[in-house]
């Protein structure tokens, strides 16, 4: 970043250039700076940058807030540069802004580097070096991590951290013990008691002190920290601790280790104590794959991507693929989960969480950790509470190499209380909504699947077969942009024109007046695309359906915020609000601040229950 020396995020949040402090303005604003830096050379949308720092319920003001501060940071970075001259630094595009930053400049990212080489020398069974690399890391910590920051984005982050510096100082301590069998820890064993009295539940932390303990001879010390613990997980969550430290302990009253490590430490996993129970060699729950899946080459490629640079960072990954209804959300995660099954032999778990339908609702989450753990073989006790099944569930993953497929997720709170902060499992989330709470809180990496082109062509070709279906007819290629791209439409399409008697008669009238109407599926309405879409409009609050409606009053699929307000008959403001309801469900898109588009079929639906359109009214496709 030009001649910047260092930026400071674990501590009071700072940007040095030559020695000398930056201005970097209010709580706010600087809260914008520390989620560009701590992302840097990644786009971060405008919305998202919204959520990070004023959450959910971000006021109307908050956008021009945030072209406000990225002008005022600019100035602040790049002193030199004229009032209108680009940014090198902190650049925008039509999707939002980036921070330029070399990764060595920013103390968060070269504390997560020195981890993760530290887990590599660690595997390679360099401890030594392993010891140095965790203790480079720990030595860049100033204080409490984005201090001087406010936000939804900074609070999250702040406990990820807490709980990655926890992690580390135990891992240091274990490699510390198994390099030198005889040295004297005594230092040591009073940060980690200190570290035990604030983290009363972490088994892993407390076998560490027993450990040390014993090894220098204070073996009642060790006992009094195996009962201390017992007690407060029987008073707070009505368990015992786990095997491993169970033995020890015997051990320990056998008159067992006093300057050697007999059993194996454990490993390190989530602050719940393990619980014993029946694990299934293998779980398999993945739907079937579709035969004739087609595509998404490019999403296939990067959600691989996002997959191993996980793996390589040693973050606990968790990928979000939206998109609008009917866009292939759910078979592209069965696809990436399918391909990456090997990569998890403890077993593949798939949940439909009911976001978008017309059964009972969305799934609660007590519901949710109940089939969770029956699926792994521990079913909850009458009358556990939801925090003790968290705990349950979070002990019976720990260390296992998990792929857990959560569909149609509704909400950020279905899903948030099942993440594990755990680097052996994946777990991968569809929603029609954005989500965008668990980008900014649990940094999930986000996938938006949109309308297919060549690939729609190509997927066509293979439900209508030849001749038809070689891509090469114009009216194929006109069908699939009138369908938008959208899978769902393109398979029920190209089955009708495959069924009928003179497929190419067929097709020349498919789009003909009400498209919509003839991608209904005679006998099978879950699979119309009147009902698909009438999920999302029937979750919508009242002013956004409202709102919805009037834009199928619109001329074409394309409307400016100021247009649609005069569709609707409302102010810019409220329009605004409720057109960000509608970005966020996915029935519309904004490509540049202020100007929103729609799907094409996703249209069609508007005007559809627009009651001042008729059939007549509706635009034909000329196929």
């Amino acid at each position: 970043m030009g001649d910047f020396t260092r930026v400071v995020l674990l501590g009071p949040v700072a940007a040095v250039r030559d020695g000398q402090e930056l201005e970097l303005g209010s709580p706010r604003q600087r809260t914008l700076f520390a989620v560009l830096a701590a992302h840097a050379h990644q786009v971060i949308s405008r919305e998202d940058l919204v959520t990070a720092v004023w959450g959910i319920d971000a006021p109307a003001t908050a956008m021009n807030s945030v072209y406000t501060y990225v002008a005022r940071l600019r100035r602040q970075l790049e002193p030199a540069r004229s009032q209108r001259g680009p940014s090198d630094l902190l650049v925008s595009d039509s999707l939002g802004y980036m921070l330029r930053l070399p990764a060595n400049q920013v103390d968060f990212q070269k504390f997560k580097a020195h981890l993760t080489s530290a887990r590599r020398m660690k595997s390679a069974q360099t401890g030594e070096r392993a010891v140095k690399e965790i203790n480079d890391a720990l030595e860049l910590w100033r204080g409490t991590p984005y201090g001087g920051t406010t936000g939804p984005f900074a609070e999250a982050e702040r406990r990820a951290l807490a709980e990655l510096r926890l992690t580390a100082i135990e891992d240091r301590m274990e490699l510390l013990h198994q390099l030198d069998h005889h040295a004297d820890f005594s230092g040591e064993l009073t940060e980690l008691a200190l570290l035990a009295r604030k983290h009363p539940l972490r088994e892993r932390l407390r076998h560490l002190l027993m450990l040390g303990y014993a090894r220098i001879g204070r073996q009642a010390e060790a006992v009094e920290e195996y009962h201390d613990l017992r007690t407060k997980l029987a008073e707070e969550q009505g368990l015992e601790p786990g095997e491993r430290i169970q033995h020890f302990y015997e051990d320990i009253l056998r008159g067992g280790p006093s300057s050697r490590m007999s059993l194996p430490l454990p490993e390190a996993g989530p602050a719940g104590p393990p619980v014993a129970s029946a694990r299934p060699a293998g779980l398999a729950q993945l739907a079937r794959d579709i035969p004739d899946f087609t595509g998404r080459v490019a999403e296939l490629r990067q959600l691989h991507q996002l997959v191993e640079s996980a793996d390589r960072t040693g973050e606990s990954p968790v990928i979000l693929i939206t998109g609008a209804p009917g866009i292939g959300k759910t078979a592209l995660a069965v696809r990436i989960a399918r391909t990456l099954s090997a990569r998890f032999p403890d077993g593949q778990l798939q949940l439909d969480l009911r976001g978008h339908g017309d059964g009972p609702g969305p799934m609660k989450l007590g519901e949710t950790l109940r089939h969770i753990l029956d699926t792994l073989g521990s079913t909850p006790q009458v009358g556990m509470g939801i925090e003790r099944q968290r705990t349950l569930f979070r002990s019976l993953v720990a260390g296992r190499r998990l792929l857990i497929l959560l569909d149609n997720a509704a909400s950020v709170q279905q899903v948030r209380p099942l993440l594990q902060g755990t680097s052996s499992c994946l777990v991968i989330v569809t929603s029609r909504n954005s989500l965008a709470g668990l980008t900014v809180r649990d940094g999930a990496r986000r996938i938006t699947v949109d309308g297919m082109t060549e690939d729609g062509v190509e997927l066509f070709g293979r439900m209508v077969g030849r001749p038809l279906g070689d891509g090469t007819h114009p009216a194929v290629r006109r069908l699939v942009e009138a369908c938008g791209g959208v899978p769902l439409a393109l398979r029920i399409a190209g089955t009708r024109i495959g069924m009928h008697p003179s497929p190419e008669r067929a097709l020349a009238r498919f789009g003909e007046g009400d498209l919509l109407g003839r991608l209904d599926v005679l006998g099978d309405n879950h699979s119309s695309l009147k009902t698909v879409f009438g999920w999302s409009y029937n979750a919508l609050p009242e002013d956004a359906r409202l709102l919805f409606r009037s834009l199928g009053a619109n001329t074409n699929p394309r409307v400016s915020l100021r247009a649609a307000a005069r569709l609707a008959g409302i102010t810019p403001r409220l329009a605004r609000r409720g057109l960000d309801v509608l970005v966020e469900a996915s029935l519309l898109q904004e490509p540049v601040y202020d100007r929103f588009r729609m799907n094409p079929l996703i249209f069609a639906y508007a005007r559809h229950l627009n009651p001042d359109m008729t059939l007549g009214a509706t635009p034909t496709v000329s196929c």
